[in-house]
């Protein structure tokens, strides 16, 4: 994997959803808080650790190790 960021920035986000749906910037900016708040949310209930852009430029969630156990089936 190439560079990982973890901390994606609100204002990449925002360009992201500006981007893929088409919408002004105050539009993004407003859904970006959201997907942010809601990725902040999520690393406080231990769910994900992090979250990058991938080399295709999608936004990915790094899971938590406890949550690879239970979406990892049992070998």
């Amino acid at each position: 994997m190439s560079d990982v960021s973890q901390s994606v920035s609100l204002s990449s986000i925002a360009d992201y959803i500006k981007l893929t749906n088409n919408c002004d910037q105050q539009t993004a900016l407003i859904e970006a808080k959201e997907v942010m708040n809601n990725l902040v949310t999520m690393r406080q209930k231990g769910f994900i650790t992090g979250w990058y852009f991938d080399e295709d430029g999608h936004l990915e969630l790094l899971p938590s190790d406890s949550t690879l156990k239970h979406i990892t089936p049992n070998k």
